[in-house]
This record gives C-alpha cells, sequence and structure tokens, in this order.
C-alpha cells in the first residue's frame, strides 16, 4: 500500500505548470491514495484550480486545509472557507475532506487528517516565553493575525482540532478491521517534527506558531499509529517519537516551498 502526501503547495505563488509536473511525478509512482496537507491555494478559486489539477490521478484524495487556506477575502470569512466553502469545493471535485472523517483506504489501513492548528505548545517554555507573550507578538511572525478573522483564540481553534482528530483516531483503535493508521496533520505535533535553536530567541518564540505538541502527546497513547506526516513548516525532516510500551511512530515534515512542491511516501 502506497500513499503520497503533499503540502504547501501555495497555488498563488508556486503556479499551475510547476504543480502539475508535481501531478505527473506523483501519477508515475502508480499511489493507492494521495493526501493533500494544506496550504493548497488562497482564494478559493485557487484552491480549486489546485484541486483540479489533481482529477487525473487514479485513486482516492484527501484534502485538509491549512492555515493559509482560511485567509480571508471579500466575501469569505475564515469560518465560512472552513466550515462551508473549501469542504464544498472538495467534496464537487470527488475528494474527501478529512476533516469529517477518516479515509480508509484499503488492506485495514486508515488515514485521519486535521489541519491541528498551533496552540503555543511548541515554544520554548524554558526560556521563559509565556503564552501571553506569544499572542502580543504574534503578527510579528505570522500574517495568520491579519488574515484570519474569526473569533477564536489560537488555543480555542487547536482544542477543537486536537479533540476531533484524536476522537478519531481512538475509534479507530477500536475498530477490528484496522490495522494502522496514519495521521497528516497540517501544523506539526511531535517534537521531531520541529527544529530546535536553543540559542535564538527568536526561533524559539516563532516556534510557538510552528507546532501543536499538545495533540502530539495525546496521539502517543493510540497504538495503531503508524506515522505523522505534517507540513507548514517546509522544512523536511524525519525522524521516530518515542512513546511508552509501544514502537516509535515515525514522524516526517514534507520538504514542500514556495515553487518547489514535494511529497513524502509512505509505504505499509
Amino acid at each position: 500500500m502506497k500513499l503520497l502526501i503533499t503540502s504547501d503547495l501555495h497555488h498563488e505563488i508556486t503556479g499551475a505548470e510547476t504543480i502539475r509536473r508535481l501531478v505527473a511525478g506523483m501519477e508515475r509512482e502508480n499511489p493507492d491514495a494521495v493526501i493533500l496537507a494544506g496550504d493548497i491555494g488562497n482564494p478559493s478559486r485557487l484552491f480549486e484550480q489546485c484541486l483540479g489539477l489533481f482529477v487525473r490521478l487514479n485513486c482516492p484524495i484527501g484534502v485538509l486545509p491549512g492555515n493559509h487556506d482560511l485567509w480571508r477575502s471579500p466575501g469569505e470569512t475564515s469560518i465560512l472557507l472552513h466550515e462551508e466553502i473549501l469542504p464544498a469545493i472538495t467534496r464537487d471535485c470527488g475528494f474527501q475532506w478529512l476533516p469529517d472523517g477518516p479515509m480508509n483506504i484499503g488492506e485495514g489501513i486508515a488515514v485521519a487528517g486535521s489541519i491541528a492548528w498551533y496552540d503555543y505548545s511548541a515554544r520554548d517554555i524554558e526560556a521563559g516565553i509565556s503564552e501571553e507573550q506569544v499572542a502580543r507578538e504574534k503578527a510579528i511572525f505570522s500574517n495568520d493575525a491579519r488574515e484570519i478573522d474569526w473569533e477564536y483564540s489560537d488555543q480555542e481553534f487547536a482544542a477543537r482540532c486536537r479533540s476531533s482528530l484524536v476522537t478519531q483516531c481512538q475509534a479507530l483503535e477500536g475498530d477490528p478491521s484496522v490495522r494502522a493508521i496514519i495521521v497528516v496533520t497540517h501544523v506539526p505535533v511531535m517534537k521531531t517534527q520541529m527544529e530546535w535553536r536553543r540559542d535564538d530567541a527568536r526561533w524559539n518564540l516563532r516556534n510557538a506558531f510552528f507546532g501543536h505538541l499538545t495533540l502530539g502527546n495525546e496521539l502517543k497513547p493510540i497504538t495503531k499509529i503508524h506515522s505523522i506526516v505534517s507540513g507548514h513548516t517546509h522544512l523536511g525532516l524525519s525522524g521516530a517519537a518515542e512513546r511508552e510500551g509501544g514502537r516509535p511512530i515515525a514522524t516526517s515534515v514534507i520538504p514542500s516551498d514556495y515553487y518547489k512542491p514535494r511529497w513524502v511516501t509512505v509505504e505499509l
């Protein structure tokens, strides 16, 4: 079973021709399923155009949003994009909107996905960085501060995402027909998916917007989780998250960047 996962395509920057070449490369891999893990295109017409480039793939495709996909535009609020507009576009393309629920890709393998968001748990607590400081300085490090217009705090929206994804994975854990779970998130959730620079105070504060480690800690006890793959940071990282009483979880971050879309492969 071969699953290809890509993210951070940024259609508005990268452009259709470059993404078409990515899709052609994925097609040559003959995947059993493909996941688009957020930051696909903004505004929504470009999100739709980007999804249209993947229709040629002869396999199930799952989609989840990234933070850039939820940036407001005239007539499109962030909450409308997340709850109505992007899910409808995805379904109209014949793809599965992963926040709705897991995707079974065959042979007892399920994919559970979420944007995950960030809850400031990846800030450097040892350096004395508080949640209040992160919130106060968000606009310096993240355009989300200006472009996301819902009323949720980051911690509130992250908690919603966390509850939904953990509930889905726990249900899959109890399903005897499922032998392995692949978790796909936009925002990284494990320490092994983060780059740490202990002597760089600016980087350590910026990390607060690059991780949701609280979610990762709640996923660790779910024994069927085989891999966790994330996007968002554009850093190609791979590793293994250790956990008590079980084999490590394989972790990776997709090395996609502006103008240079990439994918990672998970095979079981």
